[in-house]
């Protein structure tokens, strides 16, 4: 678990020295700050031609549909964060160095993941201001924003999970993001043509995420939604620690 922890605290270096992250995380935040400051606007202005008689919440008016977007920009976004977390290290050869030094397989993996999670949990936090700036303006759903913060939690380590295995899986950075964005598309749309026939509750709309954002992002914790997160962050990284094991046994 140490050197899990080197490795994370290395890859949060990498991530902090380079601008294009810090460019990447400056445009996220601009963008939902307007989006925040455009939905702010539109709730007061109804508000105010209410009288409040509508009873409005700006959690779910306001704070909701920005923490919704980001999700949809993690979708985008962690791939290109995470497309150098392994491919980098083998096209600068200091992978052979980690695997030399008698680091585990899944110590390297999981230090790799650790150290993207850690960057997107700051966009998170970054974000969650947002919303805690109208904490005494106005009443929030405390419970329903938890809950929304929870769901972008878990979003954010299964998708670190899926980048770090495509990076795991080819030398080229631009390749790798373009896997992990694949395989985020595929979670995101397999029970479409279920969907197209009515199929709601079958196995294979299980299989995709927005069954499990949907209902955590509304506010309803239910242990499957957990457990399915849980499940493809833990499948994503195994299948990653088996990659870097076989690279291991090819030197």
């Amino acid at each position: 678990m140490k050197a899990s922890l080197i490795l994370a605290a290395h890859e949060w270096r990498r991530l902090r020295v380079q601008a294009w992250p810090w460019l990447l995380l400056a445009g996220v935040v601009a963008v939902l700050a307007w989006l925040f400051l455009s939905r702010l606007d539109t709730f007061l202005s109804l508000q105010d031609s209410t009288g409040n008689s509508l009873n409005l919440g700006a959690s779910a008016q306001v704070a909701a549909p920005v923490l919704g977007w980001l999700a949809i920009l993690l979708l985008l976004l962690v791939p290109l964060l995470g497309s150098r977390s392994i491919a980098g290290e083998r096209r600068a050869h200091s992978l052979n160095l980690l695997l030399a030094a008698g680091i585990g397989d899944g110590a390297i993996v999981l230090g790799k993941w650790l150290g993207l999670l850690g960057w997107l949990l700051l966009l998170i936090a970054l974000t969650a201001l947002m919303p805690a700036s109208l904490i005494g303006t106005t009443p929030l759903d405390f419970g329903r924003l938890a809950a929304n913060l929870l769901a972008l939690g878990l979003l954010a380590s299964a998708l670190a999970a899926i980048a770090v295995y495509a990076s795991s899986v080819t030398t080229q950075p631009i390749l790798a993001a373009a896997l992990a964005l694949l395989i985020n598309l595929v979670l995101c749309t397999v029970d479409l043509g279920a969907r197209a026939a009515k199929v709601e509750f079958g196995f294979i709309n299980w299989l995709a995420l927005p069954s499990h954002f949907g209902p955590l992002s509304e506010g309803v914790v239910a242990s499957v939604d957990l457990v399915w997160f849980g499940l493809v962050t833990a499948l994503f990284l195994a299948l990653a620690t088996r990659q870097v094991a076989s690279l291991r046994s090819a030197d």
